[in-house]
This record gives C-alpha cells, structure tokens and sequence, in this order.
C-alpha cells in the first residue's frame, strides 16, 4: 500500500469516529446540539381561543424534537396576544393572535428559530 492510500484511509477512520461520537452525542442527550438541556416553555395566560380572532396554520420544516417544539412556540408565546401550539408529528402549528400580525414577520421569526416556513395560511 502507498503512502497516499494510507493517508486517504486513515482520514476516513477519522471522519468516521467524529460522525459515530456525534451520532452516539445526539442519542444520549437529544437533537438541535442541546447538550441534554430542556428548552424552557414559555406559559401562555390566556389560553381561550374565543379571544385570539386571527388564526394561521403554519407548516413548518426542521423540526425534530419537543425542544424544536418548544423553541418554536417560546418564539412566539413570550409576546403578550399571541398564542402558539405545534404538532411535531404533523410539522403543523397554530398561531392564534389577538391583533393581525404579517405573514413576513411570523416567517422571519420561525427562521430566526431555526427552522423553514414551508406555507402559513389564514384559517
């Protein structure tokens, strides 16, 4: 075996043992790099839907886990007349507001989350 061979080889060992200990890292302490911490959630006070009159269906791509969830409703939750609920499983959310809010601002907010808006619809 040459020289260039062993080198190309023992690079791909070392790329190999980086995938696996990231893999085993994400395993053990959950996606997103959370290093095993719990996303905080954010209570939302009101919780009546009678009192929230704007209503939009969001899907949303990226997400993996309940803190994705959790960092994805927080987003929005922490301002008062907004309430958000996520569905991982359907990669769905509901954000029910109590003014109107731009369609732009809640995509630049999910973005800024991390995560790609893939349609938002006025329900």
């Amino acid at each position: 075996m040459n020289m260039s061979t062993a080198i190309i080889c023992l690079l791909l060992v070392i790329i190999a043992i980086f995938g696996v200990r990231s893999y085993m890292k994400k395993l053990s302490q959950g996606c997103c790099g959370s290093g095993g911490d719990v996303e905080k959630k954010i209570k939302v006070k009101d919780k009546e839907l009678s009192h929230y009159p704007y209503h939009r269906l969001i899907q949303i791509d990226g997400m993996t886990c309940k803190n994705c969830v959790t960092r994805i409703e927080n987003a929005f939750n922490i301002e008062d007349g907004c309430y958000m609920k996520v569905d991982l499983k359907k990669r769905m959310a509901d954000l029910y507001m109590k003014s109107d809010c731009d369609d732009e601002m809640i995509k630049t907010r999910i973005q800024k989350s991390g995560y790609r808006v893939l349609t938002i619809k006025s329900v």
